[in-house]
C-alpha cells in the first residue's frame, strides 16, 4: 500500500512538472488589443503580469480584423505594435472552416455571444488558448463552454 501511495505521488509530481515547463498560449480579444495599444496603463500592467511566465500572445485574424474595422490599423502594424509593447513575439492564429461551424453553434446555443466573439472563442477551443478579455458576457460564455479565459487583471493566476 505504502508503494502505490508513492508511485502516485511520483506521477501527480511528474504532471505538476509537466505543466509547469509547458509553454501556455494566450488569445487577446480585440477591446484588449486596443487598450493595449491606446493605453499605456493597461499595456503596462498586463506586460508585468506576463512577466517571468512561459506564454506565447496570440492574435486571431477575426480579432485583427475587428482592429481594422474599428480603429484602421492593418493586422502588420496592430503585430508590430503588441509584440514591441509586450515585449513578446506575437503568433497569428487563423480560423478554419470547422472553427466557423463550431462559431455559429455556439451562437445557437448561448445567443448573448455575438458574431466575432463566437469565432475568437470556438479557435480558442479548438486549439486549447486561455482567452484574455474585458467583455463580461464572453467570460461568461467561456465558462460555459469550458474555455479558460481571464479579465487582463487576473492574467497572473495563469
Amino acid at each position: 500500500m505504502l508503494t502505490m501511495v508513492m508511485v502516485y505521488n511520483n506521477f501527480l509530481h511528474i504532471r505538476l512538472f509537466m505543466k509547469q515547463t509547458q509553454i501556455q498560449k494566450i488569445a487577446l480579444d480585440s477591446c484588449v488589443v486596443i487598450d493595449i495599444i491606446e493605453k499605456p496603463k493597461v499595456a503596462f500592467g498586463l506586460k508585468a503580469r506576463l512577466k517571468g511566465k512561459s506564454i506565447k500572445v496570440i492574435l486571431c485574424d477575426v480579432v485583427l480584423n475587428e482592429v481594422q474595422r474599428v480603429r484602421g490599423l492593418s493586422p502588420q502594424i496592430v503585430i508590430e505594435k503588441i509584440s514591441k509593447i509586450l515585449g513578446r513575439q506575437v503568433e497569428l492564429s487563423k480560423s478554419n472552416q470547422e472553427n466557423k461551424n463550431n462559431a455559429d453553434e455556439i451562437t445557437n446555443q448561448f445567443q448573448i455571444c455575438h458574431n466575432g466573439d463566437n469565432k475568437i472563442l470556438s479557435l480558442c477551443q479548438a486549439k486549447d488558448f486561455v482567452l484574455v478579455t474585458f467583455d463580461r458576457m464572453l467570460l461568461k460564455t467561456c465558462e460555459f463552454v469550458g474555455v479558460v479565459s481571464f479579465h487582463p487583471s487576473m492574467v497572473r493566476g495563469i
